[in-house]
């Protein structure tokens, strides 16, 4: 098994394939450009950042069924549940967000070693979390004009933590008339029933740049600063450049036809280091899906913690997924594993916010951090052999970041050799701390 690929035996790896692969194809993603990143000083936060939060949330939160926006395809090629898209888009009217409190779920998402988050403004199904100007359906349409960025936005800039905004430039509400609902098969309408399309008017897609463009620059032109853009699918709409014309120091994503300042994986790590940024993007809360669902199931503190460590031996930054429940409330589950990575980032955050890659796997069998001066080994909990680093530098002392003890280690054969004895080991992951 690759290196990584260990520390993610939580997920169904084949299945993430074949998922990110259809929906890159039903999403018209292009092929991904080489990543260039900003080189204005206001984006150099990203590389040490570790760990950010996914919040998807919106109509199909309210059933707690079929996953966003993919819900309402048929014959997909993996599991999930399916509504019509007419069922699925009635669903607005039920949305009741009387415990939407972005204000108590960042303060605690800062206590669980966030640093940044990701709020989805506008998924594949067109539905705006803010009053838009333009488009059809959203809060303005359906919430009285509530405006779910400006509340996240707040409580972002409340809480330290840097502001990421997704937003899908394909539109499946605009493109209704005209697209099939389903992934396969027969060509459905929104009833999932069997339909000739008709052709689309010489002007729709240029209409839906227009769109596009309009409301990403309501995004970028009406909060304030916004340290990140996360695209998601089409072909360039709107350029990067035009991009940071409106926020010069913004990080955006890979997905937009235009390259992009960071490497992406998806529910899977990567195959081998990237060179220069990178991110992971999984789901958590639930498990295997984006959105709010009881049946996927749920990923403890740490199976996350391991992921996050796993990424930061490389320099890499998971972004963790949580589908809040239809009233906006946080799934129980979600909190409890905050509520431990809070306990856990008390005494090892050093070890992954901030820290830079190490030589694993090349040279160290346990993934390995670094810092100035100091290095961390982190002993995964399925990990109970002896860490061994060749060619290591000696350290002039050894801790356990949880208890500050210290911990014997001995240079063998030009290898460094750490043993961490039973009764100092946790469920959780265990981090010795090196200075050199």
């Amino acid at each position: 098994m690759k290196p990584l690929l260990f520390l993610f035996a939580l997920a169904s790896l084949a299945s993430a394939d074949q998922a990110a692969d259809a929906q890159a194809n039903a999403l018209d993603q292009v092929s991904r450009k080489p990543v260039s990143s900003n080189k204005h000083p206001d984006a150099h936060w990203f590389p040490d950042a570790g760990l950010g939060l996914f919040i998807h949330w919106g109509i199909a939160s309210t059933a707690a069924t079929g996953d966003i926006s993919w819900g309402m395809l048929a014959n997909k090629p993996w599991t999930d549940k399916t509504v019509t898209p007419n069922i699925y888009y009635s669903r607005a009217e039920q949305l009741k967000p009387d415990r939407v409190d972005y204000d108590k779920m960042l303060d605690q998402a800062k206590a669980a070693g966030f640093t940044y988050a990701v709020m989805v403004t506008k998924h594949h199904d067109g539905f705006t979390l803010w009053p838009s100007k333009v488009g059809e359906i959203g809060t303005k349409q359906s919430l009285g004009g509530r405006d779910f960025v400006k509340e996240y936005v707040a409580a972002c800039r409340k809480h330290g933590l840097k502001i990421g905004l997704y937003y899908s430039p394909p539109d499946w509400w605009f493109d209704r008339k005209y697209r099939s609902f389903s992934m396969g098969g027969k060509v459905l309408d929104m009833d999932h029933h069997p339909v000739k399309l008709p052709p689309k008017p010489a002007d729709h897609d240029a209409k839906r740049k227009a769109l596009v463009t309009a409301q990403v620059t309501e995004l970028l032109t009406q909060y304030g600063k916004i340290d990140m853009l996360w695209l998601d699918g089409g072909r360039g709409e709107i350029p990067n450049a035009e991009i940071r014309r409106l926020q010069p120091g913004i990080v955006i994503n890979n997905r937009n036809g235009g390259g992009g300042d960071y490497g992406d994986t998806e529910n899977k790590p990567p195959a081998k280091r990237f060179k220069g940024w990178f991110e992971t993007c999984q789901t958590c809360w639930p498990a295997k899906k984006w959105s709010y669902t009881e049946d996927a199931g749920w990923n403890t503190a740490p199976q996350v913690i391991a992921e996050l460590v796993g990424l930061r031996a490389w320099g890499g930054n998971l972004l963790a997924n949580v589908g809040p429940k239809g009233d906006g409330s946080l799934p129980e589950q979600a909190t409890a594993a905050w509520q431990e990575m809070a306990d856990w980032m008390k005494h090892s955050r050093e070890s992954v916010i901030g820290a830079g890659p190490g030589p694993f796997p090349e040279a160290v069998n346990a993934p390995v951090t670094t810092g100035k001066g100091v290095a961390y080994v982190h002993f995964l909990p399925a990990f109970k052999e002896t860490a061994v680093w060749k060619d290591a530098p000696v350290p002039k002392k050894a801790i356990l970041l949880r208890t500050g003890a210290a911990i014997p280690f001995k240079t063998q054969d030009g290898s460094l050799r750490i043993d961490l004895p039973a009764d100092l080991r946790t469920n959780n992951v265990d981090v010795v701390k090196l200075k050199f």
